[in-house]
């Protein structure tokens, strides 16, 4: 006879309404008739399916192993245990893997998002006092090379060295950082645009020459997320970038 609601069902198995409504959805338990008032009402045979479940959830076993204990001819539950016992086991060699590695990054400088050289340098720009948000676009940018067309990190990571390898150009970089961000605050057509292309350029003769190899590499797909990238500065610092790699796009390598 079923005499339960879903509630009272609910609680005496130590559980929620919600789960069994989830049971009934996965087909573990059978969905009751209603009564004449139109609820639903569970039997003994639901309380006690759906109180296995619960006890047998607690465990760690999932859903689909669960539909294996109950079924007609059902699993063994020592198996199903095996099964359990061996994919915990695998999570805790993970996890005791990626406690080490944690361990190992707490201790050192390294970035784990941009490790090696190219990690180092962003580091010792961050040092030397260049503008954060310029040194986290800088790093987005950085990210997205490493995605987009991983042959070309040894060659970034050489024009990093030859740009801001020295304490002198990391200093040059603090400089120029503090110029860029400014020009978040300027117009589109600002004057001061060209002022620091120039400068740029001046300061660093070997950034056309590098830009070379990216520029003719680099084309199709990459133009669109390039594009993509640039569209998130300011009005200002978005011309910045084009006329620089206009510049730099009109020079023969040399």
């Amino acid at each position: 006879m079923s005499v339960l609601t879903i509630g009272e069902l609910a609680k005496l198995a130590g559980t929620t309404v919600r789960a069994v409504r989830h049971y009934t959805a996965e087909g573990l338990i059978e969905e009751p008739p209603r009564d004449a008032s139109g609820y639903r009402r569970y039997g003994t045979q639901a309380l006690i399916t759906v109180s296995r479940i619960r006890r047998l959830r607690d465990l760690g076993l999932s859903l689909e192993q669960i539909r294996g204990l109950l079924g007609e001819k059902p699993r063994s539950l020592d198996e199903a245990l095996s099964t359990l016992d061996d994919e915990l086991a695998g999570q805790e060699r993970r996890i005791s893997a990626q406690r080490k590695r944690i361990a190992e990054l707490r201790t050192s400088t390294e970035d784990p998002e941009i490790p090696g050289e190219l990690g180092e340098m962003l580091r010792r720009l961050e040092a030397a006092g260049v503008d954060q948000q310029l040194l986290r676009r800088e790093k987005e940018a950085v990210l997205l090379v490493i995605v987009t067309s991983p042959d070309s990190v040894d060659r970034l990571t050489e024009a990093y060295r030859a740009l801001w390898g020295s304490p002198g150009h990391q200093a040059a970089m603090v400089e120029f950082s503090r110029s860029f961000q400014a020009l978040a605050d300027e117009p589109e057509d600002s004057p001061e645009v060209e002022r620091l292309v120039e400068k740029l350029l001046a300061g660093n003769p070997q950034l056309a020459e590098m830009a070379q190899g990216d520029l003719q590499e680099n084309a199709g797909p990459m133009d669109a997320l390039f594009l993509d990238f640039v569209d998130s500065f300011a009005p200002a610092q978005r011309r910045f970038m084009h006329v620089i790699a206009e510049r730099v796009s009109r020079k023969e390598p040399k």
